[in-house]
């Protein structure tokens, strides 16, 4: 078994055993990886030989590409021929067979093969997700046919993260959510409904800060790159967060406030001479005079007095 990971830097495995990186090394290396991202189509040998030598391959490209092939066949102990998982066909190569596995081809099958249940939908995106170790090709920063598929698979990833992470807030699986969000937005930082979902995620599981950190992140990327505020759905949203935010804290405020008022009643009932008002209105003059010059300790030892 030949296992091809592109999904971060590149891994080959045969049988379970990790080939070490010099026995791939240079166009050796970018050949397989061709391959693997075209897993099942047969490459030309003339796009072969335009990636791998940048558009301008020498003279005598076809008989250094057939030894590459050669070589590369005997590195991952395989035969020549038609039959062969790394076979000749269609004047190119096709890397394909049951003894052929690639991390972007079990990527896609989990991905396009969407369940119709919903948590199902959620689970195979994050097992999918576990399998991206990196950018596609990380190995090949600069090869302009690297960046092509690089920039497609990205776009990929996004459109296949973002409704995932939508539906993981929608079921209460808010700790998937962030996962998917994240790694969307890592992706395509100006990416806003990434964001959004990013941000209901940490809101919904009670992460308010989280939350509006969010928001405040992607709001100065935007004004920095892009000279744009968020979009009304992101602002409402926010606000949406910081309502929820002031409710809670008034709420929070109101019930400190009815504990001291308790805790002062307790204390001048037990004063002689001194009437203790019905209604907790007047008590509460007191009590805010207290809040705002002293501490809550002050207050509550004031009452306990």
């Amino acid at each position: 078994m030949i296992y091809v990971k592109v999904l971060g830097p590149t891994v080959v495995e045969v049988d379970g055993e990790r080939l070490p990186e010099a026995a791939l090394g240079g166009r050796l290396r970018q050949v397989l990886e061709i391959l693997a991202v075209n897993a099942g189509q047969p490459v030309p040998k003339e796009v072969l030989a335009d990636h791998i030598w940048d558009g301008s391959p020498p003279p005598t490209y076809l008989g250094t590409l057939e030894s590459y092939v050669c070589v590369l066949r005997k590195r991952l102990g395989l035969s020549g021929g038609r039959r062969s998982s790394l076979a000749t066909r269609d004047r190119g190569y096709v890397l394909d067979g049951p003894d052929v596995r690639v991390d972007l081809q079990d990527f896609r099958a989990l991905t396009h093969g969407a369940p119709r249940r919903p948590e199902d939908r959620v689970r195979t995106v994050l097992e999918a997700l576990a399998l991206v170790r990196g950018p596609l090709l990380s190995q090949e920063p600069y090869a302009g046919w690297a960046a092509q598929a690089r920039e497609a698979f990205d776009q990929e990833l996004t459109e296949t993260l973002v409704p995932a992470a939508g539906l993981a807030n929608e079921i209460g699986v808010y700790d998937g959510a962030k996962l998917l969000a994240r790694a969307a937005v890592d992706r395509h930082p100006y990416c806003e409904v990434a964001w959004q979902e990013l941000i209901r995620a940490h809101w919904r599981s009670g992460d308010r800060g989280e939350a509006l950190g969010a928001y405040a992140t992607l709001r100065q990327l935007l004004l920095e790159e892009l000279g744009e505020q968020p979009s009304r759905t992101t602002q409402d949203l926010y606000l949406s967060v910081l309502r929820e935010h002031d409710d809670a804290r008034q709420g929070t405020q109101r019930q400190e406030l009815g504990l001291l008022l308790r805790l002062l009643r307790q204390a001048l009932e037990g004063v002689p001479g001194i009437a203790v008002p019905s209604h907790d209105a007047a008590l509460s003059t007191a009590a805010i005079g207290f809040l705002e010059h002293g501490s809550r300790e002050e207050t509550v030892l004031a009452g306990l007095a």
